[in-house]
Parts: structure tokens; C-alpha cells; sequence
């Protein structure tokens, strides 16, 4: 089959590999939608050897009234097309994976309870909790669920519910049990400062959690050199991948904060730093860090591929499957992050670093950097505590803490921490 359009000798490339590569029923189902995309092309008199959204949206418009199943592969088949233009340098508009993405609409409660617990969802977070899918939101589902199943009728927390809520399910850890019954002690004392009958359960002790690993530099740049080596599915995640870890590394910040980052928030004002700009971290909070040296420069390299990539992204970290509209997914980064870990320490530890450890790694690495070079600590840590977005002084202190025998002069700056005042001021 011959091409016509001015895509022609690229989409003869394009399948040249996939020749080599690939099935002739794979080639040959493709085939298809890259014809009628070059046909489309020559009837509209496209000249620009540029893929672009607008190109891409009308020409499936074309084919709305075609069959479902033939969209799809025609938008997968230009997806792979566009990938493979931008593994070659050439600008171009990459099809998401599904077409229509939406965030997941939250869960109607059901159960008697229901208006209890918006309720408290919406005076958590009014008040700066996440209360996400992923944690307490979705213990609340689970619980709107057990309250169904248990024939409530009627709105209110009785004893018999709470306690047999609150037994341990099968195998259940101690840390997941705990976490069941402090949400719904938290639940009931919503519903009690709302004049509704319900029963408080009593606390279950927190396990405590060990303190996370800290690698040394050697076992860092094992790391982050099997990071580097891998081959993502897409030619932007094997930038994006690299850049995010060391940027978590270098700033201390949580993973949410980094995938979440608008390129508009980063400044690149200078030729020696940039600032970035924290928007509605935990706890509403806002700061702004600065970025100097390597990661500086890195990030500087990362932002202009990046922007010949996806001009006007309007995410610093672009999504592997929606690149243009939504930024990585934590889980992704923690994928390939974990993938990296195994291979280079092995998978039969029973503590493993995290993503979440490279947090608590910039923090250690930084007071011992602090320590050598013979500053006080006590006056750099407000400093510390600004920049990593804590609540308190006290919370980074227990970091400190944990670390005491890396410190000579602990228990006397124990002792000045835990008198005292004031708190860090958060104003400019």
C-alpha cells in the first residue's frame, strides 16, 4: 500500500519497523487506520509535517459514524505513530490511551449513615485532610458497605455495630485494624457534636512504625544508575522517571507534591536556581523552595525536552498514557522505583526503601551534612522544617532524633527543642 499524504515517507518508516518487529496481522490491522489517516490527510490538504491535536480530533471526528471498534484502533494506531515521531525528534500530538479519562466520581453512601458521613468528609477536609480514595475516604466506603450489610435502618452507631466492626478482619494487620477504628471513632465523634446517638469506640494502640531505611551514597547511586537504564513504554517516561527520583531525593518532597507539579509553578529565574512554588500540600499549606546546582540544571534540560515534546503542558511531570491533560501517577514512579530496589538490593528483604524514604533520606543526609560542616543545628532546623512543610519544629525533630547516635550533642539539643518558642512563621 503507498501513502500520498505529506506524512508519506514517515509513515512508511513507520511501518518499516513495524515489519521487523511485529506480526503481519498486527501490521495488518494497523494498516488500515494509517490509510484512512492518510487519505483524510490528502482530501483536507494537510501540509504540515506536524501531527497536531486539532488534525487528530477531526479527522476521528470523520469517522464518527464507523464502528467503536475501529476508532479505537485508529486512535491507538496514530497513538503509536506519534510516539515514534517523537522518538525521532519530530513535534507531535500523542493520542491518550482512552479517549474520554475522568476522575472517578466519589461513592453515593447508602447505608443509613450516609449523610453522617459526608458530613465528616466534608468538615475533614474543609479543614486541610486529604481524606482520598486511597485512605480514609475509602475506609468510609467500607464501612457505609458493612453498615448495609448489617440491615442498619436507622441513623445512629450502636455498640453492637462499632464493636463488631472493630474485630480484626482475617489476616488483617495490626496497622490496617487500627486505621479501621480510628476512622470510625472519628465518625462517631462527628455524629455526637451533630446531637445523633452514637457509640465511641475505645482506642486501639498505633503500631509503631519502624523508622525507613536511609541508604548511604553508594547504595543511592546503585540506585538511581538501574533507574536510569530502564525503558519505559513511552519515550517521555524514560526522561520523566530519572528527573522526578532525583527531584524527590534533592527537595525532600512528597511524592503527591512532585507528580503533582503545574509546570507554571516552577521559575526558572535565574542561571544558577529556579524556584518552586507548593500549592495546597498537606495540610492547605503553601511554601516555596529553591532548587540550585545539579538538579537545577537537570530540571532546566528535562523542561526543554519536555516543552518540544508537549508545548504548553500544562503538568511538569506529563502522564505516561495522557501526557498533554493530566500529570504521572504516583503509582507509576513507585512501580518503576520499586522494579530499580529489587534489582539492585534484592526482593527477599523484609524492609525495603520506598519512594517515601528518599523523603526521610534528604532530611538525614541534610543534618549530617549540617553537622560536618559544624553549623548549629538549632538554628538551621526552622529553616528545614519551612522547606519540608511540616506542622511543627517538634515533627522535624524526630528525625533528629531517630539518627541520635550520628550525633555527639544530642540530648542537649533535645532539650532546647522541646522548649521551644515560637514556631516557624509561614508569612513572606
Amino acid at each position: 500500500m503507498k501513502f500520498h499524504s505529506v506524512f508519506s515517507e514517515l509513515l512508511d518508516e513507520y511501518l518499516e519497523g513495524k515489519n521487523r518487529t511485529c506480526s503481519t496481522k498486527y501490521v495488518n490491522e494497523i494498516l488500515r487506520s494509517l490509510d484512512s489517516f492518510d487519505v483524510y490527510c490528502t482530501e483536507v490538504h494537510h501540509n504540515a509535517v506536524e501531527l497536531t491535536k486539532e488534525l487528530f480530533s477531526s479527522w476521528m471526528l470523520s469517522n464518527a459514524e464507523k464502528s467503536f471498534a475501529f476508532r479505537e484502533r485508529c486512535r491507538l494506531s496514530i497513538r503509536q505513530f506519534a510516539i515514534h515521531l517523537l522518538e525521532n525528534g519530530r513535534k507531535a500530538y500523542v493520542p491518550p490511551i482512552r479517549m474520554h479519562i475522568t476522575q472517578p466520581k466519589e461513592t453515593v453512601f447508602e447505608s443509613s449513615l450516609g449523610e453522617s458521613i459526608n458530613g465528616l468528609v466534608e468538615m475533614k477536609r474543609s479543614r486541610g485532610y486529604k481524606y482520598g480514595p486511597m485512605n480514609e475516604y475509602k475506609i468510609l466506603k467500607r464501612l457505609d458497605s458493612f453498615c448495609s450489610s448489617e440491615d442498619l435502618r436507622k441513623e445512629e452507631l450502636p455498640r453492637w455495630l462499632v464493636e463488631k466492626w472493630s474485630k480484626r478482619f482475617g489476616k488483617e494487620g495490626q496497622k490496617s485494624r487500627s486505621n479501621r477504628v480510628i476512622v470510625i471513632r472519628q465518625l462517631a465523634k462527628y455524629m455526637v457534636s451533630q446531637g445523633k446517638e452514637a457509640y465511641i469506640a475505645e482506642s486501639v494502640p498505633i503500631p509503631s512504625n519502624p523508622f525507613p531505611l536511609i541508604p548511604d551514597e553508594k547504595e543511592m547511586t546503585l540506585l538511581l544508575l538501574e533507574i536510569d537504564s530502564q525503558k519505559a513504554k513511552h519515550p517521555w517516561t524514560d526522561y520523566t522517571i530519572p528527573v522526578l527520583i532525583r527531584l524527590l531525593l534533592a527537595s525532600g518532597m512528597r511524592i503527591s507534591e512532585a507528580c503533582s507539579l503545574k509546570k507554571s509553578v516552577i521559575k526558572f529565574a535565574s542561571k544558577n536556581h529556579c524556584t518552586i512554588d507548593i500549592i495546597n500540600a498537606k495540610g492547605h499549606k503553601d511554601r516555596r523552595i529553591y532548587m540550585t546546582g545539579n538538579i537545577f540544571e537537570l530540571m532546566t534540560k528535562y523542561d526543554s525536552k519536555m516543552s518540544f515534546m508537549f508545548p504548553n503542558r500544562n503538568w511538569f511531570f506529563p502522564s505516561d498514557y495522557n501526557p498533554h491533560d493530566m500529570h504521572i501517577p504516583f503509582e507509576t514512579v513507585r512501580r518503576h522505583f520499586n522494579i530499580a530496589r529489587d534489582k539492585v538490593f534484592g526482593v527477599g528483604a523484609r524492609r525495603k526503601l520506598t519512594v517515601h524514604s528518599l523523603r526521610h533520606t534528604f532530611i538525614i543526609w541534610t543534618l549530617r551534612k549540617w553537622r560536618a560542616e559544624g553549623l548549629d543545628i538549632r538554628r538551621m532546623l526552622p529553616y528545614l522544617s519551612k522547606h519540608l512543610g511540616h506542622s511543627s519544629i517538634q515533627e522535624t525533630f524526630t528525625y533528629y532524633n531517630h539518627y541520635e547516635h550520628d550525633f555527639e550533642h544530642i540530648k542537649k539539643d533535645s532539650e532546647y527543642f522541646e522548649a521551644m518558642v515560637p514556631e516557624v512563621w509561614y508569612g513572606e
